[in-house]
């Protein structure tokens, strides 16, 4: 494997399933475009107080995730935006992701690093103070993660399906006693509201006990989302989601969201809603570790990473896209199967994982494959012998 001199990001888009395949053929006009596609729903709570009870409704969703150029990250961003009819109520979202480090097999499909391809008028409006919340949970505890992120003022979080791997697959037969089915929450927020939302999402995934799951944050450099959180009273023409979003538009800016209270005749004081969160920032950094591999070597790469340190693992599986290659289904190129693993580890031990499959990858015959590492400013899981040991980690 080779570290690539050429900086990329991760272009993720979250679209209806019968919109994917005219997205697609817009992004692969340029020669080597390609992308990851895998399936996912996403989370509308009911807005009448008798149907809350009810499990939330779970609209069928495609994920695209594409690494792309940074020099192409604008362009490709606002394709999906235009194709995907992003300004329309409830239709999806997309966003990008830097890169810190990205190292490639030999064979594994990989952008061209030139410009190509045409361009677009880059008129939609594009926000670029967001972050990405990931919550891994088990799938009992999605429900209830899920309303807490609505209820902080989120959209409704898109989930998928994921396997964890780790420490069970190394219990012998008391492995039966930990399931490996797990869900992922994704969340889309604005800076102004990331922290409202992480916090409640961490508080209500019980964070704090052993075995629930964690929690990370990622930064986004641009992106655009258009999801609804609630099935809304019908007698209102609009939803407070579309509200808020008008208001932002209108003001240019969301300071206006700020909750905090000025007292006008005394000390001069702020008191705000967050003054009673407890303090727990860390020192510790950490990095989100992606690997890409077929699905044939999955399971090889799962434990060089795991015998590299990888506290733990979370896999899935998504078909590879790439235009010129493979059959059409669908209306999309679609070809085979590919793992996609993610761990999220302190950022003096990524260098040992990273190493580890530099080292052993190539001469097990694992070529077509591509490593990934991503800046985690704020992680939350469960630390054995400490007093609050949800919220462990945030980048200073």
């Amino acid at each position: 494997m080779i570290e690539s001199s050429q900086p990329y990001s991760t272009v993720t888009a979250i679209l209806p399933g019968a919109i994917v395949p005219r997205v697609m053929n817009s992004v692969q006009q340029q020669q080597g475009a390609s992308a990851l596609l895998w399936k996912a729903r996403g989370t509308l709570l009911h807005d009448h107080w008798l149907k809350r009870f009810l499990p939330p409704v779970s609209p069928a969703k495609s994920m695209l995730q594409m690494l792309v150029p940074d020099h192409n990250v604008k362009r490709v961003v606002h394709t999906v935006a235009e194709e995907g009819s992003m300004h329309r109520q409830a239709i999806g979202a997309v966003y990008s992701t830097p890169c810190e480090h990205l190292w490639v097999g030999k064979d594994y499909h990989l952008w061209p690093s030139e410009q190509g391809g045409h361009t677009q008028s880059e008129t939609t409006n594009l926000k670029e103070e967001l972050s990405l919340i990931c919550a891994v949970v088990g799938h009992q505890q999605s429900d209830k993660v899920a309303k807490a992120a609505v209820n902080a003022g989120a959209h409704g979080p898109i989930v998928y399906y994921s396997e964890g791997r780790g420490i069970r697959d190394r219990l012998g037969w008391l492995r039966i006693t930990k399931e490996t089915e797990k869900e992922v929450l994704m969340v889309l927020a604005d800076e102004a509201d990331v922290e409202q939302v992480f916090n409640a999402m961490a508080k209500a995934a019980e964070l704090h006990l052993p075995g629930r799951g964690f929690m990370y944050r990622l930064p986004v450099t641009q992106g655009l989302f258009n999801l609804p959180g609630r099935v809304s009273n019908q007698r209102y023409t609009a939803n407070m989601q579309q509200m808020i979003n008008a208001i932002d538009h209108l003001a240019g800016h969301t300071d206006w969201r700020d909750q905090t209270v000025f007292a006008v005749g005394g000390s001069g004081k702020g008191v705000g809603l967050n003054v009673a969160l407890p303090n727990t920032r860390s020192e510790q950094t950490y990095v989100c570790l992606s690997a890409i591999a077929k699905r044939d070597d999955t399971q090889r790469l799962m434990d060089m990473m795991l015998d590299a340190g990888a506290p733990g693992l979370n896999l899935n599986f998504a078909n590879f896209s790439a235009a010129q290659e493979g059959e059409v289904v669908a209306g999309a190129q679609i070809n085979q199967d590919y793992g996609m693993l993610r761990c999220v580890v302190t950022k003096d031990l990524a260098p040992n994982i990273c190493e580890a499959i530099r080292d052993q990858a190539e001469p097990a015959g694992i070529t077509d494959l591509c490593l990934m590492q991503i800046a985690a400013p704020r992680v939350a899981t469960y630390v054995p012998g400490r007093i609050d040991f949800r919220q462990t980690g945030s980048a200073a």
